[in-house]
C-alpha cells in the first residue's frame, strides 16, 4: 500500500527533527516536508498547490498558529481531502470546538515522552481508519 504523504510543521527545531525521523521510520508515512513556519505551509499549500495527504502542525508558533493555517486551508478549498492533525501540549478547546464538525480534523496532545511520541505514528493511522477506512 502507498503510504501516506505528510507535511510536518513545528517551530521547535528538535521537536520537527524528532517527528520526521519518527514518521521516516515508519512504513506507513512518507514525509515530504517539514516546516518551522505556518506562514511556509501556507505557501507551499496555497501558492504551490504542494498537498499531502495529511499535515501534522504545532497549534502554537509564531505569526500563524496551526489553527490559523487550518482556517486558512480551510477557507480555501484547495485540499477538501488532506487529513490536519493539530498537535499541541495543551487542547486549546474554545479553538478545537470550532472544528468538531470538520471531519477532515483531527486536535491530539503533544507528546512529551519517548512512549508517547513513539505511538504517534499509530494514533494518527487509527484515527484515519476510523474516519476513512478505505484508505487503509
Amino acid at each position: 500500500m502507498k503510504p501516506f504523504t505528510i507535511f510536518i510543521a513545528d517551530d521547535d527545531e528538535d521537536d520537527r527533527e524528532i517527528l520526521k525521523f519518527l514518521f521516516n521510520q515508519n512504513e506507513s508515512f512518507e514525509v515530504l516536508q517539514c516546516f518551522d513556519s505556518g506562514i511556509e505551509v501556507v505557501k507551499e499549500i496555497m501558492i504551490k498547490k504542494n498537498i499531502p495527504d495529511l499535515l501534522l502542525i504545532d497549534m502554537y508558533m509564531p505569526i500563524l498558529t496551526g489553527t490559523e493555517v487550518l482556517k486558512k486551508i480551510l477557507e480555501s478549498g484547495l485540499a477538501p481531502n488532506m487529513h490536519q492533525f493539530i498537535i499541541s501540549t495543551q487542547i486549546n478547546f474554545l479553538e478545537q470546538s470550532k472544528y468538531l464538525d470538520h471531519p477532515m480534523v483531527t486536535f491530539l496532545k503533544k507528546p512529551t515522552s519517548l512512549v508517547e511520541i513513539n505511538d504517534l505514528p499509530g494514533i494518527i493511522l487509527e484515527s484515519l481508519h476510523v474516519k476513512n477506512n478505505t484508505k487503509i
